[in-house]
C-alpha cells in the first residue's frame, strides 16, 4: 500500500472518529410484543437519519449492497471517504422460506443489523442494562491488546524509517488517538502497517 494509501486510510479513521463524536443515537420507535417477548428497537428510516445527520462535515459516505438467492438474503454496508478510502462490512445472510414477506421483513432486519455494526450504532435494547449508559450510542473501541500492538508497531516504523513516532503515528492518524480507534479499524492499520515493514524490511536486505 502507497503513502498516499495509508494518508488515506488515515484520514477514514479520523472522519469516523469525528462521526462518533457527534452521531445522536436514535431513538427505539419500534416495538415487538409477541407472548413473553418485549423488546424496543430502532426502525431502518431512524437509523439511517441518525447515521446522515451524524457524517455531515466528515467527508464520509455510504451504501449498501444486497442481494437474494435460493432465499437467502445478503447485505454488506461499504463506507466512503473523500480522500479515496474505503471500508466493506462483512456480508450479513439471513435464510428464509423465500416468500416475498419473509425475504422483505429478512432484508429490512439484514441492512439494518448491517448499518448498525458498521457505524457502531445500537439499534436495539440491550436487556443487561444499557440504560447505565443514557442512550449512548455503542461502538466496538479497539482493545487493550490492539492499541499496544500499534503502539509496538508505531515505534518500530520509527525505527524503521528514522522519523519520531509521534510523527509516524499522526501519519496514520492524523489526530486520532489509538484509543478512539474502532476494533475493525485497528485490524486493518495493523495488518496495513505489518505489511509496510516487512517491505521495508526486504528492501533494506537488499540493499546490504
Amino acid at each position: 500500500m502507497s503513502l498516499e494509501e495509508a494518508k488515506a486510510m488515515g484520514a477514514f479513521a479520523s472522519a469516523l472518529a469525528l462521526f462518533q463524536q457527534q452521531v445522536v443515537a436514535p431513538k427505539e420507535n419500534g416495538h415487538v410484543s409477541y407472548k413473553s417477548t418485549k423488546y424496543d428497537y430502532v426502525m431502518l428510516k431512524d437509523l439511517i437519519k441518525a447515521i446522515n445527520e451524524g457524517i455531515k462535515g466528515t467527508g464520509l459516505a455510504w451504501l449498501q449492497d444486497t442481494k437474494t438467492n435460493a432465499g437467502i438474503v445478503s447485505v454488506r454496508t461499504i463506507v466512503f471517504h473523500k480522500d479515496g478510502y474505503q471500508f466493506e462490512s462483512s456480508w450479513t445472510e439471513i435464510k428464509t422460506s423465500g416468500k416475498a414477506q419473509d425475504v422483505g421483513s429478512a432484508m429490512t432486519y439484514a441492512r439494518r443489523y448491517s448499518l448498525s455494526t458498521t457505524f457502531g450504532v445500537n439499534s436495539e435494547t440491550d436487556d443487561d442494562g444499557q440504560s447505565a449508559n443514557d442512550g449512548a450510542p455503542q461502538f466496538e473501541q479497539a482493545n487493550h491488546n490492539q492499541q499496544k500492538l500499534l503502539t509496538n508497531l508505531f515505534n518500530e516504523m520509527a525505527k524503521t524509517t528514522g522519523k519520531p513516532a509521534k510523527d509516524v503515528q499522526k501519519g496514520y492518524l492524523g489526530l486520532t488517538t489509538i484509543g478512539a480507534l474502532r476494533h475493525d479499524m485497528a485490524n486493518s492499520l495493523i495488518k496495513l502497517i505489518t505489511e509496510q515493514l516487512e517491505k521495508l524490511t526486504v528492501k533494506a536486505g537488499d540493499k546490504a
